[in-house]
């Protein structure tokens, strides 16, 4: 079975609208668990998330999120993954970062705008 574009915005609205959501960073990837070792320390705090409308079964967020300067060394953010609380909550979606990033002290980690983005497959 497969839904159909509409189909598949409708799911993605209702997820939106069921929000807030909070991007974290990992160093070790998350899996259907939830299991993953995400950033600690340093400043490091996940940040919330602002979406745009779907479109033909996409989403991306519709701002830059900026996480605060890293005042230590927070390792190799290597996937994402956004959760349902700005600290402990569900796990909800994840991905891996397409070029890992090793964040040492003084860097600022950034998405912009359209750069994150959720698909129903």
């Amino acid at each position: 079975m497969s839904l159909t574009n509409h189909g598949e915005d409708k799911l993605l609205t209702l997820f939106k609208n069921a929000g807030p959501y909070y991007l974290a960073l990992f160093t070790s990837a998350p899996n259907e668990t939830g299991i993953g070792t995400e950033v600690s320390g340093g400043s490091y705090a996940r940040q919330q998330v602002t979406f745009g409308n779907p479109s033909a079964g996409v989403m991306k967020n519709s701002a830059a999120i900026e996480f605060p300067t890293a005042t230590a060394t927070w390792g190799t953010a290597v996937a994402w993954g956004l959760f349902d609380a700005s600290t402990g909550g569900n796990l909800v979606w994840y991905g891996n970062i397409t070029t890992p990033k090793e964040l040492l002290s003084g860097d600022i980690y950034r998405v912009n705008a359209g750069n994150l983005t959720l698909t129903m497959d």
